[in-house]
Protein backbone atom coordinates (compact mmCIF):
# COMPACT_ATOMS: atom_id res chain seq x y z
CA UNK A 1 0.00 0.00 0.00
CA UNK A 2 1.24 3.48 -0.76
CA UNK A 3 -0.17 6.95 -1.05
CA UNK A 4 1.43 9.72 -3.03
CA UNK A 5 0.73 13.12 -4.52
CA UNK A 6 1.47 14.12 -8.05
CA UNK A 7 2.42 17.69 -7.20
CA UNK A 8 5.71 19.25 -6.13
CA UNK A 9 4.34 21.12 -3.13
CA UNK A 10 6.61 20.97 -0.02
CA UNK A 11 5.37 19.05 3.03
CA UNK A 12 2.42 17.49 1.16
CA UNK A 13 0.05 19.77 3.06
CA UNK A 14 -1.45 21.29 -0.07
CA UNK A 15 -4.98 20.93 -1.37
CA UNK A 16 -4.03 18.51 -4.12
CA UNK A 17 -5.65 15.04 -3.78
CA UNK A 18 -3.84 11.91 -2.69
CA UNK A 19 -3.36 9.00 -5.10
CA UNK A 20 -3.21 5.33 -4.17
CA UNK A 21 -1.09 2.61 -5.78
CA UNK A 22 -0.93 -1.13 -5.13
CA UNK A 23 -0.14 -4.38 -6.99
CA UNK A 24 -2.50 -7.33 -7.25
CA UNK A 25 -1.89 -10.60 -9.14
CA UNK A 26 1.10 -9.12 -10.90
CA UNK A 27 -0.74 -5.96 -12.05
CA UNK A 28 -0.42 -2.43 -10.72
CA UNK A 29 -3.50 -0.31 -9.99
CA UNK A 30 -3.49 3.43 -9.30
CA UNK A 31 -6.16 6.12 -9.08
CA UNK A 32 -6.96 9.36 -7.30
CA UNK A 33 -8.76 9.41 -3.94
CA UNK A 34 -10.16 12.91 -4.70
CA UNK A 35 -9.35 14.06 -1.17
CA UNK A 36 -6.44 15.97 0.36
CA UNK A 37 -6.95 14.37 3.81
CA UNK A 38 -4.50 11.53 4.27
CA UNK A 39 -6.69 9.54 6.74
CA UNK A 40 -9.60 9.55 4.32
CA UNK A 41 -7.22 8.60 1.50
CA UNK A 42 -6.08 5.54 3.49
CA UNK A 43 -9.70 4.48 3.98
CA UNK A 44 -10.48 4.95 0.29
CA UNK A 45 -7.43 2.93 -0.70
CA UNK A 46 -8.39 0.06 1.63
CA UNK A 47 -11.96 0.11 0.33
CA UNK A 48 -10.90 0.05 -3.31
CA UNK A 49 -8.43 -2.74 -2.65
CA UNK A 50 -11.18 -4.85 -1.08
CA UNK A 51 -13.43 -4.13 -4.05
CA UNK A 52 -10.79 -5.52 -6.39
CA UNK A 53 -10.29 -8.60 -4.22
CA UNK A 54 -14.04 -9.27 -4.09
CA UNK A 55 -14.21 -9.29 -7.88
CA UNK A 56 -16.34 -6.18 -8.38
CA UNK A 57 -13.89 -5.00 -11.03
CA UNK A 58 -13.76 -8.36 -12.80
CA UNK A 59 -10.74 -9.63 -10.84
CA UNK A 60 -10.83 -12.40 -8.26
CA UNK A 61 -8.36 -13.30 -5.56
CA UNK A 62 -6.20 -15.82 -7.42
CA UNK A 63 -2.87 -17.44 -6.59
CA UNK A 64 0.06 -16.46 -8.78
CA UNK A 65 0.34 -19.74 -10.71
CA UNK A 66 2.61 -19.80 -13.73
CA UNK A 67 1.68 -21.25 -17.08
CA UNK A 68 4.27 -24.03 -16.71
CA UNK A 69 2.83 -25.08 -13.33
CA UNK A 70 -0.74 -25.09 -14.57
CA UNK A 71 0.17 -26.96 -17.79
CA UNK A 72 1.47 -29.84 -15.64
CA UNK A 73 -1.87 -29.91 -13.81
CA UNK A 74 -3.67 -29.81 -17.16
CA UNK A 75 -1.75 -32.83 -18.44
CA UNK A 76 -2.25 -34.84 -15.27
CA UNK A 77 -5.93 -34.09 -14.60
CA UNK A 78 -7.33 -33.63 -18.12
CA UNK A 79 -5.15 -34.68 -21.07
CA UNK A 80 -4.00 -38.02 -19.65
CA UNK A 81 -7.56 -38.87 -18.63
CA UNK A 82 -9.68 -37.66 -21.55
CA UNK A 83 -7.44 -37.20 -24.61
CA UNK A 84 -5.75 -39.69 -26.89
CA UNK A 85 -3.34 -36.96 -28.00
CA UNK A 86 -1.75 -36.44 -24.55
CA UNK A 87 1.71 -37.31 -25.90
CA UNK A 88 1.27 -34.79 -28.70
CA UNK A 89 0.22 -32.18 -26.11
CA UNK A 90 3.46 -32.78 -24.21
CA UNK A 91 5.48 -32.12 -27.36
CA UNK A 92 3.58 -28.90 -28.02
CA UNK A 93 4.00 -27.76 -24.41
CA UNK A 94 7.77 -27.82 -24.86
CA UNK A 95 7.26 -25.03 -27.40
CA UNK A 96 4.58 -23.15 -25.43
CA UNK A 97 6.65 -23.16 -22.23
CA UNK A 98 9.50 -21.41 -24.03
CA UNK A 99 7.20 -18.44 -24.57
CA UNK A 100 4.60 -18.57 -21.79
CA UNK A 101 6.17 -20.86 -19.16
CA UNK A 102 7.50 -18.22 -16.70
CA UNK A 103 4.43 -15.98 -17.05
CA UNK A 104 1.65 -15.89 -14.49
CA UNK A 105 -1.66 -16.86 -16.11
CA UNK A 106 -3.01 -13.32 -15.61
CA UNK A 107 -0.03 -11.89 -17.47
CA UNK A 108 -0.81 -13.73 -20.72
CA UNK A 109 -2.52 -11.28 -23.04
CA UNK A 110 -4.09 -11.48 -26.47
CA UNK A 111 -1.28 -9.35 -27.88
CA UNK A 112 1.37 -11.70 -26.47
CA UNK A 113 -0.36 -14.64 -28.16
CA UNK A 114 -0.38 -12.76 -31.48
CA UNK A 115 3.36 -12.17 -31.04
CA UNK A 116 3.80 -15.90 -30.44
CA UNK A 117 2.07 -16.65 -33.76
CA UNK A 118 4.31 -14.20 -35.60
CA UNK A 119 7.51 -15.52 -33.99
CA UNK A 120 6.61 -19.13 -34.76
CA UNK A 121 5.89 -18.39 -38.42
CA UNK A 122 9.29 -16.69 -38.71
CA UNK A 123 11.08 -19.64 -37.09
CA UNK A 124 12.68 -22.72 -38.57
CA UNK A 125 13.29 -26.25 -37.30
CA UNK A 126 15.18 -29.46 -38.01
CA UNK A 127 13.66 -32.89 -37.62
CA UNK A 128 15.27 -35.68 -35.64
CA UNK A 129 18.45 -36.77 -37.40
CA UNK A 130 18.09 -34.09 -40.10
CA UNK A 131 21.35 -32.44 -41.13
CA UNK A 132 20.22 -30.45 -44.15
CA UNK A 133 18.61 -27.04 -44.44
CA UNK A 134 16.11 -26.38 -41.63
CA UNK A 135 12.48 -26.22 -42.64
CA UNK A 136 10.12 -23.32 -42.03
CA UNK A 137 7.27 -23.77 -39.58
CA UNK A 138 3.96 -24.15 -41.38
CA UNK A 139 0.69 -22.39 -40.39
CA UNK A 140 -0.94 -25.75 -39.69
CA UNK A 141 1.69 -26.48 -37.02
CA UNK A 142 1.12 -23.07 -35.42
CA UNK A 143 -2.64 -23.71 -35.42
CA UNK A 144 -2.20 -27.00 -33.55
CA UNK A 145 -0.03 -25.24 -30.95
CA UNK A 146 -2.63 -22.48 -30.69
CA UNK A 147 -5.42 -25.04 -30.18
CA UNK A 148 -3.50 -26.60 -27.28
CA UNK A 149 -2.93 -23.16 -25.74
CA UNK A 150 -6.63 -22.35 -26.04
CA UNK A 151 -7.56 -25.65 -24.41
CA UNK A 152 -5.23 -25.02 -21.47
CA UNK A 153 -6.47 -21.47 -20.86
CA UNK A 154 -10.11 -22.59 -21.19
CA UNK A 155 -9.49 -25.18 -18.48
CA UNK A 156 -7.92 -22.46 -16.35
CA UNK A 157 -11.17 -20.51 -16.61
CA UNK A 158 -13.26 -23.61 -15.91
CA UNK A 159 -11.20 -24.48 -12.83
CA UNK A 160 -11.33 -20.97 -11.41
CA UNK A 161 -7.77 -19.86 -12.19
CA UNK A 162 -8.76 -17.17 -14.69
CA UNK A 163 -11.76 -14.92 -15.24
CA UNK A 164 -11.54 -15.00 -19.04
CA UNK A 165 -9.26 -16.73 -21.51
CA UNK A 166 -7.09 -14.24 -23.43
CA UNK A 167 -6.95 -16.70 -26.35
CA UNK A 168 -10.72 -16.86 -26.83
CA UNK A 169 -10.77 -14.21 -29.57
CA UNK A 170 -7.43 -15.12 -31.17
CA UNK A 171 -7.97 -16.31 -34.72
CA UNK A 172 -6.36 -19.35 -36.26
CA UNK A 173 -4.16 -18.91 -39.31
CA UNK A 174 -5.63 -19.63 -42.71
CA UNK A 175 -4.42 -22.96 -44.04
CA UNK A 176 -5.03 -24.50 -47.44
CA UNK A 177 -3.69 -28.03 -46.99
CA UNK A 178 -6.27 -29.88 -49.03
CA UNK A 179 -4.35 -32.45 -51.02
CA UNK A 180 -5.68 -33.05 -54.52
CA UNK A 181 -2.91 -35.42 -55.59
CA UNK A 182 -4.13 -38.83 -56.73
CA UNK A 183 -2.07 -41.63 -58.22
CA UNK A 184 -2.61 -42.72 -61.80
CA UNK A 185 -2.93 -46.42 -62.61
CA UNK A 186 0.66 -46.48 -63.84
CA UNK A 187 1.92 -44.80 -60.65
CA UNK A 188 -0.03 -47.24 -58.48
CA UNK A 189 1.57 -50.18 -60.26
CA UNK A 190 5.05 -48.66 -59.93
CA UNK A 191 4.65 -47.93 -56.22
CA UNK A 192 3.38 -51.46 -55.52
CA UNK A 193 6.30 -52.96 -57.47
CA UNK A 194 8.80 -50.82 -55.53
CA UNK A 195 7.47 -51.86 -52.09
CA UNK A 196 8.77 -54.72 -49.97
CA UNK A 197 6.29 -57.58 -49.45
CA UNK A 198 4.99 -56.35 -46.06
CA UNK A 199 4.69 -52.75 -47.22
CA UNK A 200 3.14 -53.89 -50.50
CA UNK A 201 0.28 -55.52 -48.60
CA UNK A 202 -0.34 -52.36 -46.55
CA UNK A 203 -0.32 -50.12 -49.66
CA UNK A 204 -2.58 -52.50 -51.61
CA UNK A 205 -5.06 -52.70 -48.74
CA UNK A 206 -5.09 -48.90 -48.45
CA UNK A 207 -5.77 -48.56 -52.19
CA UNK A 208 -8.67 -51.03 -51.94
CA UNK A 209 -10.38 -49.88 -48.74
CA UNK A 210 -9.44 -46.20 -48.58
CA UNK A 211 -8.64 -46.68 -44.88
CA UNK A 212 -6.14 -44.49 -43.07
CA UNK A 213 -2.72 -46.00 -42.47
CA UNK A 214 -3.14 -45.69 -38.71
CA UNK A 215 -6.35 -47.72 -38.92
CA UNK A 216 -4.61 -50.46 -40.88
CA UNK A 217 -1.61 -50.63 -38.54
CA UNK A 218 -3.96 -50.97 -35.54
CA UNK A 219 -5.86 -53.85 -37.19
CA UNK A 220 -5.95 -57.13 -35.24
CA UNK A 221 -6.72 -60.59 -36.56
CA UNK A 222 -9.80 -60.78 -34.36
CA UNK A 223 -11.10 -57.71 -36.21
CA UNK A 224 -11.03 -59.57 -39.56
CA UNK A 225 -13.35 -62.48 -38.76
CA UNK A 226 -16.85 -63.32 -40.02
CA UNK A 227 -16.28 -61.74 -43.43
CA UNK A 228 -15.88 -58.20 -42.08
CA UNK A 229 -13.09 -55.79 -41.17
CA UNK A 230 -13.65 -53.63 -38.09
CA UNK A 231 -11.57 -50.52 -37.49
CA UNK A 232 -11.58 -49.48 -33.83
CA UNK A 233 -8.80 -46.88 -33.83
CA UNK A 234 -10.54 -44.30 -36.08
CA UNK A 235 -10.07 -40.57 -36.30
CA UNK A 236 -13.64 -39.85 -35.15
CA UNK A 237 -13.45 -42.36 -32.31
CA UNK A 238 -16.39 -44.32 -33.75
CA UNK A 239 -15.75 -47.92 -34.86
CA UNK A 240 -16.27 -48.65 -38.57
CA UNK A 241 -17.13 -52.02 -40.12
CA UNK A 242 -16.77 -52.89 -43.81
CA UNK A 243 -17.30 -56.20 -45.62
CA UNK A 244 -14.24 -58.20 -46.64
CA UNK A 245 -14.06 -58.63 -50.42
CA UNK A 246 -12.19 -61.51 -52.16
CA UNK A 247 -9.29 -59.12 -52.90
CA UNK A 248 -9.06 -58.16 -49.23
CA UNK A 249 -9.26 -61.79 -48.12
CA UNK A 250 -6.46 -62.82 -50.47
CA UNK A 251 -4.24 -60.01 -49.18
CA UNK A 252 -4.83 -60.98 -45.54
CA UNK A 253 -4.12 -64.61 -46.37
CA UNK A 254 -0.55 -63.68 -47.35
CA UNK A 255 0.22 -62.36 -43.84
CA UNK A 256 1.54 -64.78 -41.17
CA UNK A 257 -0.56 -65.11 -38.00
CA UNK A 258 2.10 -65.21 -35.32
CA UNK A 259 1.02 -61.97 -33.61
CA UNK A 260 -2.25 -60.39 -32.48
CA UNK A 261 -1.77 -57.57 -35.00
CA UNK A 262 -2.09 -58.15 -38.73
CA UNK A 263 0.94 -56.08 -39.71
CA UNK A 264 3.96 -56.69 -37.50
CA UNK A 265 7.66 -56.11 -37.85
CA UNK A 266 9.30 -59.47 -38.57
CA UNK A 267 12.57 -58.27 -37.01
CA UNK A 268 11.17 -57.05 -33.69
CA UNK A 269 7.93 -59.03 -33.55
CA UNK A 270 6.05 -55.84 -32.61
CA UNK A 271 3.31 -54.03 -34.56
CA UNK A 272 4.42 -51.20 -36.83
CA UNK A 273 4.20 -47.73 -35.29
CA UNK A 274 4.92 -45.79 -38.47
CA UNK A 275 5.73 -46.65 -42.08
CA UNK A 276 6.14 -43.13 -43.41
CA UNK A 277 9.83 -43.30 -44.24
CA UNK A 278 9.52 -46.80 -45.68
CA UNK A 279 6.79 -45.56 -48.01
CA UNK A 280 8.81 -42.46 -48.98
CA UNK A 281 11.75 -44.64 -50.01
CA UNK A 282 9.42 -46.84 -52.08
CA UNK A 283 8.03 -43.77 -53.85
CA UNK A 284 11.58 -42.72 -54.66
CA UNK A 285 12.39 -46.15 -56.09
CA UNK A 286 9.21 -45.93 -58.19
CA UNK A 287 10.63 -42.85 -59.92
CA UNK A 288 7.95 -40.42 -58.66
CA UNK A 289 9.86 -37.20 -57.98
CA UNK A 290 6.95 -34.75 -57.58
CA UNK A 291 7.36 -34.72 -53.78
CA UNK A 292 3.62 -34.50 -53.08
CA UNK A 293 2.88 -38.22 -52.68
CA UNK A 294 2.26 -39.16 -49.05
CA UNK A 295 0.56 -42.00 -47.23
CA UNK A 296 -2.70 -40.04 -47.28
CA UNK A 297 -2.47 -39.98 -51.10
CA UNK A 298 -3.40 -43.67 -51.03
CA UNK A 299 -6.69 -42.91 -49.24
CA UNK A 300 -7.33 -39.99 -51.57
CA UNK A 301 -6.71 -42.19 -54.62
CA UNK A 302 -8.99 -45.00 -53.42
CA UNK A 303 -11.96 -42.77 -52.57
CA UNK A 304 -11.57 -40.68 -55.73
CA UNK A 305 -11.59 -43.88 -57.79
CA UNK A 306 -14.81 -45.06 -56.11
CA UNK A 307 -16.56 -41.75 -56.81
CA UNK A 308 -15.30 -41.62 -60.41
CA UNK A 309 -16.71 -45.10 -61.04
CA UNK A 310 -20.18 -43.95 -59.99
CA UNK A 311 -20.42 -45.34 -56.46
CA UNK A 312 -23.00 -43.27 -54.57
CA UNK A 313 -21.83 -40.89 -51.86
CA UNK A 314 -23.47 -42.68 -48.93
CA UNK A 315 -21.82 -45.98 -49.79
CA UNK A 316 -18.43 -44.26 -49.98
CA UNK A 317 -19.15 -42.54 -46.66
CA UNK A 318 -19.87 -45.89 -45.01
CA UNK A 319 -16.55 -47.23 -46.30
CA UNK A 320 -14.43 -44.16 -45.56
CA UNK A 321 -16.00 -43.12 -42.26
CA UNK A 322 -16.90 -39.56 -43.31
CA UNK A 323 -19.92 -38.12 -41.54
CA UNK A 324 -21.00 -35.52 -44.14
CA UNK A 325 -20.99 -35.24 -47.91
CA UNK A 326 -19.20 -31.89 -47.58
CA UNK A 327 -16.13 -33.68 -46.21
CA UNK A 328 -16.39 -36.22 -49.01
CA UNK A 329 -16.38 -33.47 -51.65
CA UNK A 330 -12.59 -33.18 -51.25
CA UNK A 331 -12.25 -36.49 -53.07
CA UNK A 332 -14.30 -35.54 -56.14
CA UNK A 333 -11.99 -34.71 -59.06
CA UNK A 334 -13.79 -34.67 -62.45
CA UNK A 335 -11.54 -35.50 -65.39
CA UNK A 336 -11.20 -33.25 -68.43
CA UNK A 337 -13.20 -35.74 -70.50
CA UNK A 338 -16.12 -35.60 -68.05
CA UNK A 339 -16.00 -31.78 -68.03
CA UNK A 340 -16.09 -31.63 -71.83
CA UNK A 341 -18.91 -34.18 -71.89
CA UNK A 342 -20.92 -32.06 -69.47
CA UNK A 343 -20.43 -28.95 -71.63
CA UNK A 344 -21.51 -30.86 -74.75
CA UNK A 345 -24.89 -31.85 -73.33
CA UNK A 346 -27.75 -30.75 -75.65
CA UNK A 347 -29.55 -27.54 -74.73
CA UNK A 348 -32.37 -25.46 -76.12
CA UNK A 349 -30.37 -23.70 -78.81
CA UNK A 350 -28.43 -26.71 -80.11
CA UNK A 351 -29.01 -27.41 -83.80
CA UNK A 352 -29.38 -31.11 -84.48
CA UNK A 353 -31.35 -33.47 -86.62
CA UNK A 354 -34.75 -34.09 -85.04
CA UNK A 355 -38.01 -35.70 -85.81
CA UNK A 356 -40.71 -33.29 -87.01
CA UNK A 357 -42.68 -33.65 -83.78
CA UNK A 358 -39.62 -32.93 -81.61
CA UNK A 359 -38.61 -29.99 -83.83
CA UNK A 360 -42.10 -28.47 -83.52
CA UNK A 361 -42.05 -28.92 -79.75
CA UNK A 362 -38.64 -27.27 -79.49
CA UNK A 363 -39.82 -24.43 -81.72
CA UNK A 364 -42.83 -23.81 -79.47
CA UNK A 365 -40.60 -23.87 -76.38
CA UNK A 366 -38.13 -21.45 -77.96
CA UNK A 367 -41.01 -19.11 -78.87
CA UNK A 368 -42.32 -19.17 -75.30
CA UNK A 369 -38.82 -18.50 -73.97
CA UNK A 370 -38.38 -15.54 -76.34
CA UNK A 371 -41.70 -14.04 -75.17
CA UNK A 372 -40.64 -14.52 -71.55
CA UNK A 373 -37.32 -12.79 -72.11
CA UNK A 374 -39.08 -9.95 -73.94
CA UNK A 375 -41.45 -9.30 -71.05
CA UNK A 376 -38.84 -9.46 -68.26
CA UNK A 377 -35.53 -8.53 -69.82
CA UNK A 378 -36.29 -6.61 -73.01
CA UNK A 379 -37.14 -2.99 -73.78
CA UNK A 380 -38.48 -0.75 -71.07
CA UNK A 381 -41.69 -0.13 -73.04
CA UNK A 382 -42.70 -3.74 -72.45
CA UNK A 383 -42.65 -3.23 -68.68
CA UNK A 384 -45.22 -1.63 -66.39
CA UNK A 385 -44.19 1.97 -65.95
CA UNK A 386 -45.80 2.51 -62.55
CA UNK A 387 -46.21 -0.01 -59.77
CA UNK A 388 -49.49 1.68 -58.78
CA UNK A 389 -50.99 0.60 -62.08
CA UNK A 390 -49.97 -2.97 -61.49
CA UNK A 391 -51.34 -2.92 -57.94
CA UNK A 392 -54.66 -1.53 -59.13
CA UNK A 393 -54.92 -4.26 -61.76
CA UNK A 394 -54.20 -6.94 -59.19
CA UNK A 395 -56.84 -5.56 -56.81
CA UNK A 396 -59.46 -5.67 -59.56
CA UNK A 397 -58.55 -9.26 -60.42
CA UNK A 398 -58.82 -10.33 -56.77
Amino acid sequence: MSLFKRCACPGRRCEHPWWYRFRLNGREYRATTQTALKRQAFDIEARERSRFLEGRHGIRRQPDITFRQFSETYLRDHADVHKRSADRDREILRVLNQCFGPLVLHEITMHRIEQFKRERLAGRWRGHGQTGTPKSIQPGTVNRELDTLKSILSKAVEWGKLIESPARRVRRLKVDNRRTRILTEDEQARVLAACRPKMRAIVALALITGARIGELLALRWEDCDDGYMTFWETKSGKPRRIPSSPAIASLLATQPRYHAFVFTNTRTGEPFKSVRQVFSRAVGRAGIASGDVTLHTLRHTALSRMIAQGVDDYTVMEISGHSTTRMLSRYTHPTEERKVGALNLPWLGTKRAQKPEAAAEDSTTASELADLLKDFGGRREARTRDLRVANAALSQLS
